[in-house]
């Protein structure tokens, strides 16, 4: 049931354990690669980051922290996490484990700090590598380390009082702070994220893991399909399959299979599902009720209610409490955070508790044996969630209740079947 635990009346916290990182023996003398990710589809411009990233970082093994059903931008996964998971695994990925959801419909601060905290408890990553528009790490550092400064903070609250957004906010501080030289760092998703993750690295000075990026070379992150361009971004691929657009070519097989049944008419009521659940949860909130949600507040509450009848889609609703204050993906992430009762009081601040194996190959289940008989992992790593959910803390037991009720909402929407897809079902995924 999910009632079955009770929250903690204090959040636990684990970033002390996660900055004692043991290291491994002698046995193991493999350089290891983590990657955080959504894979939303998995495409050639992934692969690309892959194969780019261990050829430079010389790793032997590359781990994923992946998005589970429910992605950054506020949205559901365009297909489950076991499927993206075992795609991972067939295109030169060793092992997956999974962000809580609380996270991955956390804000880019809250997914970042998660993931790298994950790849981190493992206790056998060397190097982290990601994605980025300028593809310079010391450009990023800097940029990330000046973002520290208290005067930025400050000023965020003061032009956000102002009515801008947070990402406007930060950008203007930071040119009247240190001018406009990382006025497009600021400005670009990848930099952006990359950003978050330098700075979440830079908490855990214990965990002697070394940062990585590779200059993105596909189209951006938003970008519409364009079959001229030799990489197409994720949102573009689902927009060009949505409309019967061949994509074969910028896709790894396994993907495009996964893909075909994802049609406008089956998007369409998928689409319709969600907006039923959002009009249902927002019809029993009251404004003060929603700005109790971690990316609510500010009125954003009365907005929403106020527009939750004139709408006939998530869009929509969306689009009429958007505002210069209110992000598009501020106001997605909110509504799916009510849809699931992710409350800031339960989760905000919320270390990860656990890490959640997805699926992996000889490799990965090498590196997962290795990590538990060393006693290298600063989480406990789970494998069968039935039986050692026992053992968690109450705040991890409510992080992986959260994450079995989001998995359970997903496949509702996606018309999935309840009991086949469950997470009390599945298993993680060896190859």
């Amino acid at each position: 049931m999910l009632n079955e635990f009770k929250a903690e009346p204090h959040i636990a916290k684990v970033s002390r354990q996660l900055l004692k990182q043991k290291k491994r023996s002698n046995n193991y003398p493999m350089k290891v690669l983590g990657i955080v990710a959504e894979y939303n589809p998995l495409h050639n411009g992934h692969l690309y980051h892959i194969n780019k990233a261990k050829q430079e970082t010389g790793a032997d093994a590359v781990i994923v922290a992946l998005s589970g059903d429910y992605v950054q931008r506020g949205e559901l996964a365009v297909t489950n996490k076991w499927v993206r998971a075992e795609s991972a695994i067939k295109n030169g990925i060793d092992a997956v484990f999974e962000i809580p959801v609380y996270a991955c419909l956390g804000n880019a601060s809250v997914y970042a700090s998660t993931a790298i905290k994950l790849l981190s408890a493992t206790g056998f990553i060397d190097v982290i590598s990601f994605g980025s528009e300028s593809g310079n790490l010391e450009k990023l550092t800097e940029t990330a380390s000046n973002l520290n400064d208290i005067r930025i903070g400050e000023r965020i609250n003061e032009l956000s009082k102002d009515g801008h957004s947070y990402p406007k906010a930060r950008l203007i501080a930071y040119e009247e702070l240190f001018g406009d030289s990382s006025n497009e760092i600021l400005s670009r998703p990848n930099d952006t994220l990359a950003l978050e993750y330098i700075k979440a690295n830079a908490v855990l000075k214990n965990s002697n893991i070394d940062l990585h990026t590779v200059k993105r070379e596909s189209s951006g992150y938003s970008a519409a399909f364009d079959n001229r361009m030799k990489f197409q971004s994720s949102s573009g691929i689902r927009k060009a399959i949505r409309n019967n657009i061949d994509v074969s070519d910028f896709m790894p097989e396994d993907s495009v299979k996964y893909m075909k049944n994802k049609s406008a008419l089956t998007r369409d009521r998928i689409d319709d599902n969600l907006f039923n659940l959002v009009r249902y949860a927002l019809l029993n909130l009251s404004s003060d009720e929603i700005d109790e949600f971690p990316q609510g507040g500010e009125g954003i509450g009365a907005k929403l209610l106020e527009s939750i009848n004139k709408c006939k889609s998530a869009d929509e609703l969306i689009m009429a409490a958007k505002s210069k204050r209110y992000t598009y993906t501020r106001i997605s992430r909110l509504l799916m955070q009510i849809v699931l009762g992710i409350k800031r009081t339960e989760f905000d601040g919320m270390d990860p508790g656990y890490l959640r194996l997805l699926a992996a190959n000889e490799m990965g289940r090498k590196l997962v044996r290795m990590a538990k008989n060393e006693e290298l992992n600063m989480l406990p790593i789970l494998t069968n969630i039935n039986r050692e959910a026992q053992n968690l803390p109450i705040f991890a037991k409510n992080q992986l209740l959260l994450d079995i009720k989001a998995a359970d909402t997903y496949n509702i929407v996606a018309m999935n079947d309840m009991y086949k897809e469950s997470d009390r079902v599945k298993s993680p995924i060896m190859l």
